[in-house]
């Protein structure tokens, strides 16, 4: 009775909510250069027959450019284990959709992700007729979950984290946290404290494996490339001077860093988390005596650097390759907004790393690397000063940089173990079966 009345509340208020946000969404779609037919995608309807579609898919749900990265990395492992298999990414944002179509991974359809709609996400699931649904991180939606459920689709939620502010929201409704995680078939946690966070809510601990976060697998990952157009860019524009990446920035922290970079004689090189907030960033740094060159222009670059020049790197996918040639990585969304931003492409690219006090996404990360003395932390009025301690004592830094690679390990194979754990859900005919999956399960 509780679980028909949890299910008719949501498919009465989840409706009305999607009208009320409607307008919101499609200009957010246009900002970020989605198309009409995308918001068709996104209540079933395509423009592909039926017919032509790929079935037996595994449908790999992630939201956003962050978990669609985590996703593609997870679905290169799984392609190179079984090379015949089709995967359907769904993802939630148009930047998502870019990425995960800029990627061209064989045998993949990249499509919208259908709105949490009964009616929706059935017409879905009978066009793609899924082998097993896979969803990246804490996303988990009730109609997908219920609709899994009678249509025998194993549901697994892979690389899953629960901060402890998130922890807080899901307890305070635990009879509908318990029963909307009753529907997962595996649940793949970071580490053991996101494991005990979920089992805190209520999640059966029987179905908890600690496979650690493929996000942090450095050893899976496709390695960083030192491009040779971006190298010249960054030459020609710094003038010798040292690069401080202000990476994944939110408002107000591209000028702070900037500010930071000028005064002690180093080269701003900005990569913003929503590039649509491109003109507000300018304005901003123009006023405060800069010369800003946005990317996104394609223009040449001025043939002498006027002074105070800076670059903002606005486009989509390429925060990898820039990192790549930074001497510092100054991690965004930690010093004016709250949860911060992930430092792992830098520590992979070992670029030593700073962060602000408010990296509460990633504090079990930060705490480890702050625990073995790998990364520095300061506030926003100690940028310019923590940056000079860096620039004055490079081997010091590359230490930092190689102690916060190193314990990054502890993650090492965790898109393997991931892969092994949707394997044992499925096991396919046409390979031999997994393995045992080799996470910790968790029996109390």
């Amino acid at each position: 009775m509780i679980r028909f009345l949890i299910f008719a509340l949501y498919n009465v208020v989840y409706p009305v909510f999607l009208l009320i946000s409607l307008p919101g969404f499609c200009i957010k779609m246009r900002r970020r250069g989605g198309a009409w037919g995308d918001v068709w995608e996104r209540l079933g309807f395509f423009s592909l027959p039926a017919q032509h579609e790929p079935k037996r898919v595994v449908y790999v749900h992630a939201v956003s450019v962050g978990e669609v990265f985590i996703a593609l990395k997870w679905i290169r492992n799984w392609r190179a284990r079984h090379s015949t298999s089709t995967i359907l990414l769904a993802t939630s944002t148009a930047t998502g959709l870019q990425v995960a179509r800029a990627a061209g991974v064989p045998n993949t359809r990249v499509i919208y992700a259908p709105v949490d709609l009964g009616w929706v996400v059935s017409k879905v699931l009978r066009r793609f007729t899924p082998q097993i649904m896979v969803l990246i991180e804490a996303e988990l939606w009730p109609n997908h979950a219920r609709l899994c459920r009678k249509m025998n689709i194993p549901l697994v939620m892979l690389n899953a984290r629960l901060s402890p502010r998130s922890e807080r929201r899901y307890a305070a409704m635990r009879p509908i946290t318990r029963l909307l995680f009753s529907y997962l078939s595996a649940l793949a946690a970071q580490n053991q404290n996101d494991a005990d966070r979920f089992i805190g809510i209520g999640v059966n601990h029987s179905i908890i494996s600690v496979t650690g976060s493929i996000k942090f697998d450095v050893l899976s990952a496709t390695p960083s490339t030192t491009r040779p157009d971006f190298a010249d860019i960054l030459q020609h524009l710094s003038n010798g001077k040292p690069v401080v990446l202000a990476c994944s920035t939110h408002a107000g922290e591209e000028l702070l860093i900037a500010n930071a970079a000028r005064a002690i004689g180093a080269f701003p090189l900005i990569v913003p988390r929503h590039m649509e907030r491109r003109a507000e960033i300018v304005n901003a740094l123009t006023a405060a005596g800069f010369t800003p060159i946005l990317r996104s222009e394609d223009s040449p670059l001025p043939t002498v650097p006027p002074k105070d020049v800076c670059y903002i790197a606005d486009t989509t996918g390429e925060l990898r390759d820039w990192t790549a040639l930074a001497d510092i990585a100054v991690i965004g969304k930690s010093f004016l907004a709250d949860g911060g931003q992930n430092p792992v492409e830098a520590i992979a690219a070992h670029v030593p790393v700073v962060v602000g006090p408010h990296m509460s996404n990633f504090a079990d990360l930060i705490n480890l690397l702050l625990s073995k003395g790998a990364i520095l932390t300061c506030p926003a009025q100690g940028i310019a000063t923590t940056l000079k301690r860096i620039l004055d004592d490079p081997p010091a830094a590359a230490h930092r940089a190689e102690l916060a690679y190193e314990a990054l390990q502890m993650h090492s194979g965790a898109t393997a173990r991931s892969s092994q754990l949707v394997e044992s859900l499925i096991q396919p005919a046409s390979v031999t079966p997994a393995k045992k999956n080799t996470g910790t399960n968790l029996r109390r």
